[in-house]
């Protein structure tokens, strides 16, 4: 029974990893910060609406573990060396598909587009296909200046709706954690 579990564990487990691969994760910082300095943080975000609450308090707990994990301690606003901004985006996406290309009804000789000769291509469909996919964004700001000093962003989390809540919970999870492999960010040095 234990090893059947196992192998379950396993799949899933492969099953995830399969879905991050083809992640963009990209980050992007502010050279002149040094990051040692913050010790302390706390979460902001905007009020979402209550469709999307279930969503945000994923990502956040997300984004605290991480934060834990790299040290850092939660504090309440008026104590914190970071703000910790983040949020699931709905990212809309179209794809125009273009089929056909053939030549028309058959003759070829005829008033067609205001002038007299060969037929144009007729039989050219277009079709719009429009998807949404949940992307996760963080942005760290020193509490000092109030400027962005960090920010992340890691696309394809979750399909939206969510139809799996333990499956969507274990996406953000994976998908956070492979955003926060890039902070501290390392000093380019050029």
């Amino acid at each position: 029974m234990q090893t059947r579990a196992r192998q379950i564990a396993l799949g899933i487990g492969l099953i995830l990893a399969a879905g991050c691969a083809n992640q963009q994760v990209s980050t992007d910082f502010s050279p002149a910060t040094s990051f040692s300095q913050f010790r302390t943080f706390a979460l902001v975000a905007p009020p979402d609406t209550a469709a999307q609450q279930l969503l945000d308090q994923r990502v956040r707990n997300a984004v605290q573990v991480q934060l834990d994990a790299k040290g850092l301690k939660a504090a309440d606003r008026q104590n914190a060396d970071l703000y910790v901004g983040y949020g699931m985006v709905d990212k809309t996406h179209k794809e125009v598909y273009t089929d056909g290309g053939g030549w028309g009804w058959g003759g070829g000789w005829g008033w067609r587009y205001w002038r007299w000769g060969v037929a144009w291509p007729m039989t050219v469909q277009r079709r719009i296909e429009t998807y949404t996919d949940g992307t996760v964004v963080v942005n760290l700001i020193d509490a000092k200046t109030k400027q962005v000093v960090w920010e992340g962003e890691v696309d394809d989390v979750v399909n939206l709706p969510v139809t799996n809540p333990v499956r969507a919970t274990q996406q953000v999870d994976a998908a956070v954690a492979k955003l926060f492999a890039k902070y501290p960010p390392q000093s380019s040095g050029a």
